[in-house]
């Protein structure tokens, strides 16, 4: 899920696409401020796993954009109910104020430059209403050995603190909290809580879920 220069896209075309992501969804205080007929868009949506669960919600107006040709083969493949378009160079195709929310489950710690995070965020920022809703799930950094180790060894080849390959040639990344809190302040901030999640490959991580308003 490559939004920058770099091509990290390759290994969601690869070992990427195999993956059943994990990071649960706080539907509970999602529909505080989303109501179930709003225009609702899942952008980096992968194989459509979260959307399935927004119908179950009761949405019923979803859409998702997907970067990996794979990811959105292997919702084609599973039977293909959700309107799921390419997300390429980096542009949200839809028009500037034509969605009520926005989801982005786990997708910024696949994007590993500052810069394409900023790009993404733009773009959700100009597809979204007025009071439109930012819904975010994401990966922070740890302080266990495991962690830290990778952190440093990578730091050096990526430049970042926290950014770090798996295997397959993945490249992700855990956020520090000042990062977020740059990324997203041009939102209202409706509520942002810590928590701990587990990552597609099992393992625990520090994360956060964030809902803020355009």
């Amino acid at each position: 899920m490559a939004f920058e220069s770099r091509d990290y896209a390759k290994y969601w075309e690869d070992k990427g696409a195999l993956k059943n992501f994990s990071t649960p969804v706080k539907f509970d205080e999602l529909k505080k401020y989303v109501s179930r007929d709003a225009a609702v868009l899942d952008v980096g949506c992968g194989y459509g796993r979260v959307m399935e669960i927004l119908l179950d919600e009761g949405f019923i107006n979803i859409k998702g954009v997907e970067p990996s040709v794979a990811l959105r083969q292997r919702h084609a493949d599973a039977g293909g109910k959700f309107d799921i378009r390419p997300l390429e160079n980096g542009i949200i195709p839809y028009k500037d104020g034509s969605v009520d929310a926005v989801l982005l489950v786990a997708v910024l710690t696949c994007i590993p430059e500052n810069k394409g995070q900023d790009q993404l965020v733009s773009e959700i920022n100009r597809v979204l209403k007025p009071g439109g809703v930012l819904y975010i799930n994401d990966f922070l950094l740890n302080t266990d050995e495991r962690n830290i180790e990778r952190y440093n060894l990578f730091l050096k080849q990526y430049g970042t603190y926290g950014v770090f390959e798996i295997e397959g040639r993945g490249v992700l990344r855990h956020f520090a909290d000042e990062r977020i809190k740059q990324l997203l302040g041009s939102f209202e901030e409706l509520e942002h809580e810590k928590v701990v999640y587990t990552t597609m490959n099992g393992n625990r991580s520090n994360g956060f879920y964030y809902i803020g308003r355009k």
